[in-house]
């Protein structure tokens, strides 16, 4: 019975110092790999990029989020007819946004749970549309060939960001955290270009349009708070 109860007492105990020593923040030298979770919302989960985090001590990490997003989408204007010889038709747009991140956090002392920090980031991004709507053109002699208007336009993107925010580690190394952020933003666009396939004058043949301009853009200057609408789920490595 004593030997029982000896060895219920050493168990008792190497659970206790577990728990005791079981490190929840980060101490220093840990990696850090995040993203949204939006657990009320449509899509529980969504990947509005990817943030890291190395932390050189328990209480200075640098960040970075990386974004690279590619869309696009092709629809069907005009069906092939051949009686009428007409061609089939589509509208295709695209784009593509990559945006970069870097930055600095400062965590304070908080609880062994609860690690709340602040700091700063600049945000610089790119993106980059294009147009294209296909057009049947029919020559004088009758025979259809295939015109499109295109377009390509873009922008580049800076701001800067002051943040605050908090993690609480649920678990050993996993945490939910959110944070909310005050900075400046500016949105620069690029030149836009065009590029037109038509008629000839004389109808018997096609003819190639191309040119620039600044028409339909628009600069954007912005001041404000930010915040993430979504809880920032991350572990640690």
């Amino acid at each position: 019975m004593n030997r029982i109860i000896l060895a219920g007492t050493i168990l008792l105990t190497g659970l206790a110092t577990t728990s005791t020593q079981a490190q929840y923040r980060p101490a220093g030298g840990e990696k850090n790999l995040e993203l949204m979770v939006a657990p009320l919302g449509g899509s529980p989960i969504t990947m509005a990029g990817i943030k890291y985090r190395s932390f050189s001590s328990a209480n200075k990490a640098m960040r970075v989020g990386l974004f690279l997003g590619f869309d696009n989408k092709t629809t069907v204007t005009q069906d092939e007819d051949s009686q009428s010889k007409a061609l089939e038709l589509k509208k295709k747009e695209s784009s593509i946004t990559i945006g970069i991140q870097p930055g600095i956090e400062k965590h304070l002392a908080g609880t062994e749970r609860l690690s709340p920090y602040f700091g700063g980031y600049v945000d610089l991004n790119y993106t980059t549309k294009s147009k294209k709507d296909e057009t049947d053109l029919v020559l004088t002699n009758g025979t259809h060939q295939l015109g499109y208007d295109k377009t390509t336009s873009g922008s580049l993107g800076i701001g800067v960001n002051a943040v605050a925010g908090f993690d609480y580690y649920i678990a050993k190394s996993l945490y939910l955290g959110t944070e909310l952020g005050f900075g400046i933003a500016t949105t620069m666009p690029m030149k836009s270009k065009s590029e037109t396939v038509k008629l000839n004058d004389d109808g018997t043949g096609t003819a190639t349009v191309s040119g620039d301009g600044k028409k339909d853009n628009v600069s954007k200057f912005q001041v404000g708070p930010n915040v993430v609408g979504q809880l920032r789920l991350g572990w640690l490595f």
